[in-house]
């Protein structure tokens, strides 16, 4: 029969001896040895968030890369590659422009929106205010009318 094979046993380096075999010792770090070693999270570089270019600094880009090809005078069709690289970057460019474009016309018609909504509600108020008066003048003239007729109709039947 086989042998049974060995259990993998993962090594670990230790500065003073190299390469050894796990052991349930712990390890112990010099006091010394901290204060030297940066702290985790200053020894990593943090992430940048990614920078916005305009519209045009991408397209000059592509126009860029495609002059750095085309100088090189080489005669190889998948060259072309750049063109269409290129060509990409143009309708992004275009398309970045019509999206600015498209914002500040949004900002506009909700300004625009904003402007008619107060409009309406001074509106809707004068309405309501001319029909309380006419309302009020219509009570008036009731009364008006009522007064006269008592008094017509009393002086001809007297």
């Amino acid at each position: 029969m086989s042998n049974p094979s060995p259990k993998l046993v993962m090594m670990r380096f230790d500065p003073r001896g190299g390469w050894v075999k796990p052991s349930d010792e712990a390890v112990h770090v010099e006091a010394s040895a901290q204060a030297e070693q940066p702290e985790p999270a200053a020894a990593l570089p943090q992430p940048e968030a990614p920078a916005k270019f305009s519209a045009q600094s991408i397209t000059e880009l592509g126009d860029s890369i495609v002059d750095v090809f085309n100088s090189l005078k080489l005669e190889d069709p998948r060259l072309q590659a750049w063109e269409q690289v290129n060509s990409a970057i143009r309708r992004m460019s275009d398309k970045l422009t019509e999206q600015k474009l498209l914002e500040e016309r949004l900002v506009s018609v909700k300004a625009e929106i904003v402007g008619l909504r107060s409009l309406a509600t001074e509106l809707v108020d004068s309405a309501y205010q001319n029909e309380v008066e006419v309302h009020a003048t219509s009570k008036v003239r009731v009364q008006v009318a009522e007064s006269l007729n008592k008094k017509i109709t009393s002086a001809l039947k007297g």
